[in-house]
């Protein structure tokens, strides 16, 4: 839809962190008044190791951590069945919680903030995204959805505006 991007050199696989080089992140900053760069999955694995090498190596540090998850994944780590991730199950998602608290437990280790992206799916309820909202909303952290997947930059909207409103404070 007309955004730039910088895609430079990132490794990904499940041996790799999947993190762009210094050299495509600085020159975003060079160009941009905000930059976005994705450090792989897991904070646990992408985003320690985006921190405590590329960021440090460089001589940089991000204002913000944008901790992406689902509905499904939180109820698949609260013990769902993965065939049934898709369908409304209150407990396994409110049990998989604890994963997603672990994490933002990580981030603010680091001194950062954090916004939680839900990346929604057509079958998510409404009732089930409350939950996560009001679960994030409960540890002083910021949720947005996201499904730029379905409905393209209007349906990224919400999360550019959350990370926005949070970076100017």
């Amino acid at each position: 839809e007309g955004g730039p991007a910088f895609v430079h050199g990132g490794p990904f696989a499940n041996i790799a962190y999947g993190c762009s080089t210094l050299v495509s992140t600085k020159l975003a900053m060079k160009w941009a008044d905000v930059v976005v760069t994705e450090s792989g999955f897991g904070f646990d694995l992408g985003g320690e190791k985006f921190l405590d090498i590329k960021c440090r190596t460089g001589g940089i540090w991000p204002e913000l951590v944008v901790l992406v998850a689902t509905l499904r994944a939180l109820k698949s780590h609260g013990g769902a069945d993965p065939k049934k991730v898709a369908e409304p199950d209150r407990n396994a998602l409110e049990r998989g919680f604890d994963h997603l608290a672990k994490h933002l437990e990580t981030v603010a280790s680091f001194g950062l903030p954090a916004v939680v992206a839900i990346n929604r799916f057509p079958t998510d309820s409404d009732e089930e995204m409350g939950l996560l909202r009001d679960f994030c909303k409960a540890r002083g952290v910021e949720a947005a959805a996201h499904d730029g997947f379905s409905r393209g930059g209007e349906g990224a909207l919400e999360l550019a505006d959350t990370v926005n409103d949070a970076l100017a404070r």
